[in-house]
């Protein structure tokens, strides 16, 4: 009998045409030109077995796989660990990218209209998690509006997904209801995994902040947490002034008391460090105080996008600096308000080309293991170990003469044509 292969000059450039075996309880096994286990070197004609949905082995043995994948590459699953999901109906990122808070109204300018339109924002997250999955990605941490409902066999939902529900108030007396939504969120089932979002210094009243925090602890939940992201956001913590005291004041919900002066993201980073998973969003201007401090709290992660930084022509973030000094780094789309699509491997691409010379092999570790760190689930996802769950992306390689597996993973013309969450297809 043949061994299938699962790719051809005429099927490369439809993926929904590409066929995977089933992966039942018999054991199923995957060969590729490469494999990038995501734990040492990549493995040429690398194979990748799984049984039920759990990676049982993964080798260059010559061994008679299931599916041939031919010339592809498989890598882990990736972990987008920053997005907002409810924004997935955006075509193109909204403008102006500057000043921030004229982005900010666009922002809820669009979720104002979509409201009026009566459009279901759980067909706006299905289709940003279909897009997601549709170019690698298996984990993804989502900044909710609202909590996800129960499912009704409490079953995971493809991809798997942190759901950190966005909680916001500068005001006092809003500190019950939000608190009150903390609980019930973080009550609900394992249909996603829990966590919760207080959204941004400019607009969460420490007091709502602190609150949280102690729910998170509380229940163990992962918290993530907008920090650092842009001069503004520093200069009202810094003096009480700057644009978004005006974005705030037009709001009706500017409170001149509820921001300390003199507060510093450092401040933040002291509440997020009470937890047991933390994420500082963005950190575009996080200083060296505020990184030493996370360097001494290995429990906090910074996400990075790329892309996004990119587009509001934010000074060059300092990740290559938080590397070195040995910060968990992991990096998010954001949303399609301030980037183009929700593909991680994408990201990657960019951030290739933007830094060359920058290690490929932790750049995909970025995407992968460290995002799964930054979510609290490296023991489940983020590398092709034996044990963990069946989460990997198949890459498509161009024809190009290089014999690099790094520079063929990353070329500009490989792209993702299938993806598998737990052994079934992601999309």
């Amino acid at each position: 009998m043949n061994v299938p292969s699962l790719f051809s000059v005429s099927n490369l450039n439809d993926p929904a045409s590409i066929q995977l075996p089933e992966f039942g309880a018999e054991r199923v096994s995957l060969r590729a030109r490469w494999v990038f286990p995501g734990w040492g070197p990549p493995l040429e004609n690398g194979v990748v077995e799984v049984i039920a949905g759990r990676i049982t082995a993964v080798h260059d043995r010559p061994l008679r796989p299931t599916c041939d994948l031919g010339q592809a590459v498989i890598i882990p699953g990736l972990i987008n660990a920053h997005t907002h999901l409810e924004l997935s109906d955006v075509a193109v990122p909204l403008s102006p990218a500057r000043p921030f808070t004229d982005w900010l109204k666009q922002v809820m300018a669009h979720r104002q209209a979509r409201a009026a339109k009566d459009v279901a924002d759980e067909l706006v997250v299905a289709a940003g998690k279909s897009e997601a999955a549709r170019h690698g990605t298996t984990t993804l941490g989502d900044i909710a509006g609202q909590s996800p409902p129960n499912s009704p066999d409490g079953m995971q939902y493809r991809p798997r997904t942190v759901a950190f529900l966005e909680i916001l108030g500068l005001a006092p007396e809003r500190a019950d209801t939000q608190l009150q939504r903390v609980r019930q969120h973080l009550a609900g089932d394992s249909s996603v995994i829990r966590g919760i979002s207080p959204h941004a210094p400019y607009s969460v009243h420490p007091d709502l902040l602190r609150g949280s925090i102690d729910l998170a602890v509380q229940h163990h939940a992962p918290v993530a947490m907008h920090l650092a992201e842009t001069p503004a956001e520093l200069e009202l913590l810094a003096t009480g002034a700057g644009e978004f005291v005006e974005f705030l004041q037009e709001l009706g919900v500017w409170r001149a008391d509820a921001i300390p002066r003199g507060s510093r993201p450092v401040d933040y980073l002291r509440e997020l460090a009470r937890v047991e998973c933390a994420l500082a969003i963005h950190g575009n201007y996080l200083d060296d105080e505020d990184i030493d401090f996370i360097v001494a709290h290995s429990n906090i992660s910074v996400v990075y996008c790329p892309r996004t930084h990119a587009y509001f022509g934010h000074a060059p973030h300092p990740w290559r600096q938080m590397l070195q000094r040995g910060v968990n780094l992991a990096l998010g789309t954001d949303s399609r308000a301030s980037n183009p699509d929700l593909s991680l491997f994408a990201e990657m691409q960019f951030l290739r080309r933007l830094a060359p010379d920058f290690d490929p092999a932790q750049l995909l570790q970025l995407g992968t293991f460290n995002g799964a760190f930054a979510l609290g689930v490296e023991h489940e996802t983020g590398s092709l170990a034996v044990g963990k769950s069946a989460d990997l992306a198949v890459v498509a390689l161009p024809e190009t003469t290089h014999d690099d597996p790094y520079s063929l993973l990353f070329d500009p013309a490989s792209r993702v044509v299938a993806t598998l969450c737990a052994g079934e297809r992601g999309t």
